[in-house]
This record gives structure tokens, C-alpha cells and sequence, in this order.
């Protein structure tokens, strides 16, 4: 049986075995192992609490704990003891997404057990845990609180996953992950007035046929008096610059007809047009803002740390502050992360070039034809379009996709690029964070920057 104790005792003995070459200083990764969504994202005694999908054993998908850290500034980041382990029949075959909630100074976690049937049929139920100092954690007595026994016919109980809990006028809601049986992703309210007491509320929204056949990790919140949910759907059709990535991300905009408890959408936008981001996960900080934070991958790619064997995979993207812009939500970074940037910021470069590219690699020099392992990125000003080009390195990281995602690019007209730097990876920031480009890549050696 896996536990939290094996798990922490394995970490210990084991994280000194890891191989760093490509691990990036600032952004979120595990001592060892896999990681996959943020889980759990809150605010909790002056510090933020990150839990995630956790594999300490082995640097795959698999064997599903909650990771735990914590943070004062959203920089440094503080490992903490493994917080769930998939040790109880309702859970026994991993610890799935979930989410986190305040109430009476005590830390609650919700979070969906995966159980396989001896038949290998699936069932998926959502549980509660507690914790009186942020660290250990007890599951309550009463899982599982919610399962398929809640559900109404039309929706497909084996796909039912990913709790995100909030409160609302004294009353605690949940809006959980399922599949429809028209073949469409869509997502259930439940409702609580104690956090152990679940039923259902309603179909809090349904997708079309478009819209890919499951929306994962939804979150619900509002920004300045404007309501959003996130959803994370697979197969969202593609459309030009937009869904490329076979598993997308999604800001959808609209509000809530609360007598009904149905989301009433207006628009759905991808929220980032890199390569590499999913399952992203908001939380409200001290001042009331909201901040988001996402997996810096996305299924059905090489899995390239784990492959080179260096016992790890996967890392968080950097905290976002979410504000209400003109066309809807931006996204900026916390103050207290801009001391430890590597940056470049380009404003009249953009405007006055017809097209500006920076290229990382390993040479000093750069000559046309002779470097061969490379990432491109930039600003095109008559196709306006702001991309990241993978075509040229070396480990290339192609997926499950059938057409071509070695580029991506986001049709903007561009103002300004804030691009933040890391070891294996970068983010893109346009027109102070109306789109944002996030992607990973693998150089083998110190990377240097050139324009051209």
C-alpha cells in the first residue's frame, strides 16, 4: 500500500539520485518524480499553498499523490511533506485533481479518487480532507461524499473528476469534470452547506460538439465583478493560431443565472498559445486578487527529462495576476517576481521592424546553416502574428497531434513582448498580457540569445 510516510521517506532518500541538468530556477518543479495539474492552489495563513499530481516513484504518469509547497511571494517556494496518498479503497488507485477551501482557520482539501474495478472498468468519486496546520492532512470519515449515485442519467459517471470548490453567500459549491453522453465535454454543480453533504445542483454548463469530448479541471471565480470559468477540453477543434494544441485551455466568459445555478457563456478564449500549458487553477490572494497558475506541459508529448533519465518530469508555470482588461482578462505577474527575472522587453524593436526573430542557443555566433539545434521566437508584423518556433532543435518534442505543432503563434497586433527566461523554457507576454506564449525546450549547454 502506498503511503504518505513511504512516500516522504522515498523523497528524502531518493532526490539526491536526481539529474538537474535542465531543471529551470525559477519556475515550480519537484525534488523527484512527476507532476502534472496544480492542485489545491490557496491562500492560507499569510502563505500560498501549491499541491499538485504527484508520482514521487518514478518520473511517469502514475501512482497519484498530492505534492505539497508553500510560498510567502509566489518566488520562493518551500518543499512540503507529501499531503495525500492513495490509501484507501475509495482512492486506491490515485489521488486525482481537487482543489482547496478556508473555513474556521482550517485547510480543506477536495479531491477525486480514481478506482479501477477488477473488470477495468473505472468509477471516479470526489472525497474531503482537513488540516489544522497546512501540513498533515486526515481524510474525513464520511468518503466518498460525492459519487455517480448524485449524478443525473444524461452524464457518464466514469468521467466524473476534478472538484473545484468556492463559497458563495454562506453556501459551498463545487463545479466537477464530467463527460456528456452527446459526446461533449460539460460541467456539474454541486452544492454543500458543511463540506461533507454533497448533492447535485444542476448542469452547470454543457459544450458543443466542437468543444472536445471532455473539459477537465474546471475552476469558477470572478474578476472585477466579471465571471469566468476555466476549462481544460481535449480535442477542441482547431481553428487557425487557435486550439493547435490537441488538449487546450480555455477563459470562458458569460455569467451565472443563479436561479437556475446554470453558467450562461458568452465567448471562450484560449488562454495561452504556447506548447506547453494545462489545467490551470486560480486562487484569491490577500488584496482580493486572483491569481492563476498552470502545468508547464501537455498530454500526448515526449516526456524528454524522463526519457534521458533524470528522474523528474514536469514544472509549474510562473503565479499570474488576472485583471479585467479591454478585451477581457490579462494576465501580469506578481510584483515580487520581477527581482529575479531573466527578461527582455521589446516595444519600438516591434514596431518599427517588419519582423523581428531571437534565437537561443548554445553558439556565440550565429551563421546561417551551421547552427543546428536552436528555438526561434518573435514578432511577425504583416502576418501579426507572435510565435514560438520549435522546428529547429535538436530533442524535438512532436505529439500525438496529426498535424504540425513545432510552431505556434498567436494572431495580435503587437505592441510590446515581455518574455521571461528560464533554463528550459520561456514565457511571452503581449501588449502587457493581453496573450501570453508558453513553452519549454531542450538545449544541452548554457543557452545565449541573439537577434536577428
Amino acid at each position: 500500500m502506498k503511503t504518505v510516510e513511504k512516500a516522504n521517506e522515498f523523497i528524502q532518500a531518493e532526490k539526491v539520485t536526481v539529474n538537474s541538468t535542465f531543471m529551470p530556477q525559477l519556475h515550480f518543479v519537484p525534488e523527484i518524480g512527476w507532476i502534472n495539474d496544480p492542485n489545491g492552489f490557496v491562500y492560507f495563513r499569510g502563505e500560498y499553498h501549491l499541491f499538485y499530481q504527484y508520482n514521487p516513484y518514478d518520473s511517469v504518469w502514475g501512482s497519484l499523490h498530492w505534492g505539497h509547497a508553500k510560498s510567502k511571494d509566489l518566488v520562493n517556494w518551500e518543499h512540503l511533506p507529501v499531503a495525500l496518498a492513495p490509501d484507501k479503497d475509495y482512492d486506491k488507485d490515485g489521488c486525482f485533481s481537487g482543489s482547496a477551501i478556508v473555513k474556521d482557520d482550517t485547510l480543506w482539501l477536495m479531491y477525486t479518487g480514481h478506482i479501477v474495478n477488477e473488470d477495468g472498468s473505472v468509477r471516479q468519486v470526489q472525497n474531503m480532507a482537513y488540516s489544522t496546520d497546512g501540513i498533515h492532512f486526515e481524510k474525513v470519515e464520511q468518503n466518498p461524499v460525492a459519487t455517480e449515485a448524485l449524478l443525473p442519467d444524461e452524464v457518464i459517471a466514469n468521467d466524473f473528476r476534478d472538484p473545484k470548490i468556492f463559497e458563495k453567500d454562506g453556501h459551498y459549491y463545487s463545479v466537477v469534470a464530467t463527460k456528456h453522453k452527446d459526446g461533449v465535454g460539460c460541467i456539474v454543480l454541486l452544492g454543500s452547506d458543511n463540506l461533507i453533504d454533497w448533492q447535485f445542483e444542476s448542469i452547470f454548463l454543457k459544450g458543443e460538439a466542437h468543444q472536445g469530448h471532455v473539459w477537465e479541471c474546471p475552476d469558477y471565480f470572478v474578476v472585477d465583478g466579471k465571471e469566468y470559468l476555466i476549462v481544460s477540453p481535449m480535442r477542441y477543434q482547431k481553428e487557425g493560431n487557435d486550439f493547435v494544441n490537441i488538449n487546450s485551455n480555455i477563459f470562458v466568459s458569460g455569467h451565472v443565472d443563479w436561479d437556475k445555478k446554470v453558467f450562461v457563456a458568452d465567448s471562450f478564449k484560449e488562454i495561452d498559445h504556447g506548447h506547453d500549458f494545462y489545467a490551470a487553477q486560480t486562487t484569491e490572494g490577500p488584496a482580493g486578487e486572483r491569481v492563476m497558475i498552470a502545468w508547464m506541459h501537455t498530454w500526448g508529448r515526449p516526456l524528454v527529462t524522463n526519457d534521458l533519465g533524470h528522474k523528474w518530469f514536469g514544472q509549474m508555470t510562473l503565479p499570474r495576476i488576472l485583471k479585467q482588461g479591454e478585451n477581457g482578462l490579462v494576465q501580469t505577474l506578481p510584483d515580487s517576481i520581477f527581482p529575479r527575472l531573466t527578461n527582455l522587453t521589446l516595444g519600438q524593436e516591434i514596431q518599427t521592424a517588419g519582423q523581428i526573430q531571437l534565437k537561443l542557443s548554445t553558439s556565440e555566433t550565429y551563421q546561417l546553416g551551421n547552427d543546428d539545434d536552436y528555438l526561434l521566437f518573435g514578432y511577425d508584423k504583416e502576418s501579426q502574428e507572435v510565435f514560438v518556433d520549435r522546428s529547429h532543435l535538436s530533442i524535438n518534442q512532436i505529439g500525438e497531434e496529426t498535424w504540425t505543432t513545432v510552431r505556434r503563434a498567436v494572431t495580435v497586433e503587437a505592441a510590446d513582448l515581455f518574455v521571461v527566461l528560464d533554463r528550459n523554457c520561456l514565457e511571452i507576454f503581449v501588449n502587457k498580457g493581453q496573450e501570453s506564449l508558453t513553452s519549454t525546450y531542450y538545449i544541452d549547454g548554457p543557452c545565449l540569445l541573439q537577434v536577428r
